[in-house]
């Protein structure tokens, strides 16, 4: 989610993001990498160990009790690069404010989904594209001048259409039912919309 959040984001072709491209060319690539090993490879090398250990009996987690560790793990590399980023925004003179709100809000979903996962088996897919959804329309909503605003309300079409694609996928596959997907979407969209519209982070 934070990838595609990342890609999205730093690709709005804002007056903000144009003074970063202006005065510091090269942030692009760095964060990018970064994200890229605190948000997919860090995680996946875990999981990899995870199954060759047998903490998880398969990649694809269907018991609801081995997701725990794995959201544990997951929250561990989320809170690593939130303080990084909301370290480098400090530096930044706090340009990157609506992408660190993001990664709070990712985080604080993570912590929510964790609680439902204890007790209940919620969608974590359909809340991970919702929550991305909804924290994309909430930047777009919060821009003062986009200038491709087309290109951002196609993928926000995008990114609300691929909620029903996920939504279908889950159900076909019968990996959850109707309620555990709603509550994935309705968790994920509102979660991520009300702290990135408001900019929240600590």
């Amino acid at each position: 989610m934070v990838i595609y959040a990342y890609l999205i984001y730093f690709n709005m072709d804002t007056y903000v993001n144009r003074i970063l491209y202006l005065f510091s060319p090269n942030f692009y690539w760095l964060f990018f990498f970064f994200l890229l090993s605190m948000a997919v490879v860090f995680p996946l090398i875990t999981m990899v160990i995870m199954y060759k250990t047998n903490w998880i009996s398969s990649y694809q987690i269907p018991i609801r009790k081995e997701r725990l560790p794995v959201l544990v793990f997951v929250m561990i590399y989320y809170i690593m690069t939130y303080v990084i980023f909301r370290s480098w925004n400090q530096k930044l003179s706090f340009f990157i404010d609506p992408y660190v709100s993001f990664l709070f809000g990712g985080l604080a979903l993570l912590a929510i989904l964790f609680f439902i996962t204890i007790k209940w088996k919620i969608s974590l897919h359909t809340a991970s594209v919702a929550g991305l959804a909804g924290g994309m329309m909430a930047v777009l909503l919060h821009q003062e001048e986009v200038y491709n605003l087309t290109t951002m309300m196609t993928i926000n079409s995008i990114l609300l259409l691929s909620i029903g694609l996920v939504s279908f996928s889950r159900l076909y596959l019968k990996a959850h039912n109707y309620g555990q997907i709603l509550a994935g979407i309705a968790t994920g969209f509102l979660v991520m919309y009300t702290i990135v519209f408001n900019q929240w982070y600590i």
